[in-house]
C-alpha cells in the first residue's frame, strides 16, 4: 500500500520553506503542539499525536503515516545539512545518506544491471512507538526523496528493485538482550542507550558505519558497538556486534536476532517457506547451526500448507559467522517458541512466518568481549533449478579487527 501523501505543498524557495518552519516553531510555542526535532531537516509535517494534541517533525519514520495531516517536503540543501551524503554515479555504486547525530539513514547499492538494493536503518518506530538509533534495520525512504515515485511498503526494512517495482526482503529486526538471570526482561533496540555513529570509511569499494551504545544485565554495564559493511552492486550488508563487559562483576545474557520479514510483499507471509542449502524447511522446529552455516525464507509456496507455487521466488538469507554460533535457530508460527519438528506443525500463518537466531545463555567475565558476525541480505538464484543460492559473503574477520583498531575501537 502506497504512504498517504495529502495534503502535499511543494516550495521552490528556500525563503519560504525558512519562513514556514520559523511559523512552525512559534506555533509550537505559543501553543501545545509538540515539536519532535530529529536535526533530519526533511521537511515539516503535522501529524495528529496519540494523545490527540497536534505533532510537528521535521521527518517521518515508519509507523507515523497513518497520522498523516500535513506534508511539506524540504528541497535537497535544507535535507543534506545535518547529515552525511554520498550520490556516486555510473556503474555498480553505493548511494546513502547518514544523519550522526540520531544514527539513521539509508544505502543503496546500484548493480550495473540497474537494479538496487536498499537497506533502511533506525527510521521506524517499533511495536511499542518508541524510536531506534543506531545500525538497526528497519523503516523507509524519506517522504519525498524522489519528486515522482510514491514510496511504497515494499520499499522499507530491506528492499530490492528489478527496475520495475519493490520487492520486500526483511522488515524492522526483532532483535533483544535480556540478562540470562531473567530472559522476560528483554530489552529492544530502543531501549539500549545510544553513544553515537560514525562514518569509518566511505570509499568507491566500501562503506563501513558504525554506532555505539549502552545498556546494563543484572546492574552490570555492557557497551555494544556495531558495524556495518556495505559493499557496491550486492544485495547485503555484513553486520558486526561486539559486547563488552565494562562492569567489575561478571554477567551473562541471550540475545536474539529475528523477523517475520513478509518475503516478496510487505504485510503478507502467504507462500513464505523456510530453506536451507540441501532443501525447504516446511514445518516448525530447529536447524542445527553447526551443521548449516545460514538459512532464510523464500516465496515459494508451502505445500505443507496447502499454497502452490505461484510465488515471485524471491528469497532472503543470514549467515552467521566467526566464531560464536547461535545456540538455537528456529522457524514458528510465532515470535518466542516453537513447536519440535516432528510435530509437523506447517508454516502457515499468514502474517506471522519468523525465523530467530538466539545466542545464550552466555557468561562474560569483566572487560569480556563477545563477537558475532552476520551477513544479512538477498538471495541469488541457482540457473538450472531457481533453488535459493547464498551469495559470496566472504569476509576476514581478523583484517576487519585490525580495521576497527586503527579507527580506535
Amino acid at each position: 500500500m502506497a504512504i498517504p501523501r495529502f495534503p502535499l505543498f511543494r516550495w521552490p524557495k528556500r525563503r519560504l520553506f525558512t519562513l514556514a518552519a520559523l511559523l512552525v516553531v512559534a506555533l509550537a510555542a505559543a501553543t501545545s503542539v509538540r515539536v519532535r526535532y530529529y536535526g533530519h531537516w526533511q521537511g515539516i509535517y503535522i501529524l495528529k499525536g496519540t494523545d490527540g494534541r497536534l505533532l510537528v517533525k521535521d521527518d517521518l519514520m515508519l509507523g507515523d503515516e497513518n497520522g498523516l495531516l500535513f506534508a511539506l517536503p524540504a528541497e535537497p540543501v535544507f535535507r543534506f545539512l545535518n547529515g552525511d551524503v554520498s550520490h556516486a554515479t555510473g556503474g555498480p555504486r553505493l548511494e546513502y545518506e547518514w544523519f550522526r547525530r540520531d544514527g539513521s539513514g539509508f544505502v543503496r547499492s546500484f548493480a550495473a544491471d540497474g537494479t538496487e538494493f536498499l537497506t533502511c536503518l533506525s527510521r521506524y518506530l517499533d511495536s511499542g512507538g518508541e524510536e531506534t538509533q543506531g545500525l538497526f534495520v528497519g523503516g523507509g525512504l524519506p517522504f519525498d526523496l524522489e519528486k515522482d515515485r510514491r514510496v511504497s511498503m515494499n520499499e522499507t526494512g530491506m528492499a530490492f528493485f528489478d527496475g520495475k517495482s519493490w520487492h520486500h526482503i526483511w522488515c524492522n529486526v526483532n532483535e533483544a538482550i535480556s540478562p540470562w538471570s531473567n530472559p522476560a526482561a528483554v530489552m529492544p533496540p530502543s531501549a539500549l542507550k545510544y553513544r553515537g555513529s560514525r562514518i569509518l570509511e566511505s570509499t568507491p569499494q566500501r562503506l563501513v558505519l558504525s554506532s555505539s551504545h549502552w545498556f546494563e544485565l543484572d546492574g552490570v554495564p555492557v557497551s555494544m558497538d556495531r558495524f556495518m559493511v556495505f559493499r557496491p552492486g550486492t544485495r547485503y550488508v555484513t553486520l558486526v556486534i561486539r559486547m563488552t563487559n565494562i562492569g567489575k562483576q561478571p554477567t551473562g545474557y541471550y540475545y536474539v536476532y529475528g523477523d517475520e520479514p513478509w518475503v516478496g510483499n510487505y504485510g503478507s507471509a502467504e507462500g513464505n517457506v523456510g530453506w536451507v542449502v540441501d532443501g525447504l524447511v516446511p514445518y516448525e522446529g530447529t536447524i542445527d547451526p553447526e551443521r548449516y552455516g545460514w538459512t532464510g525464507y523464500v516465496d515459494h509456496g508451502n505445500e505443507a500448507a496447502g499454497e502452490t507455487h505461484d510465488r515471485s521466488g524471491l528469497a532472503n538469507f543470514i549467515e552467521w559467522k566467526g566464531p560464536l554460533v547461535p545456540d538455537t535457530v528456529y522457524f514458528s508460527n510465532r515470535i518466542g517458541s516453537f513447536s519440535d519438528s516432528s510435530a509437523r506443525i506447517p508454516l502457515s500463518h499468514p502474517q506471522d512466518r519468523v525465523i530467530f537466531l538466539q545466542w545464550g545463555p552466555r557468561l562474560m567475565a569483566p572487560g569480556q568481549s563477545d563477537t558475532i558476525v552476520l551477513s544479512i541480505g538477498m538471495a541469488d538464484r541457482e540457473p538450472n533449478t531457481g533453488f535459493p543460492l547464498k551469495p559470496d559473503t566472504s569476509f576476514d574477520l581478523a583484517s576487519f579487527g585490525q580495521f576497527l583498531a586503527s579507527q580506535g575501537f
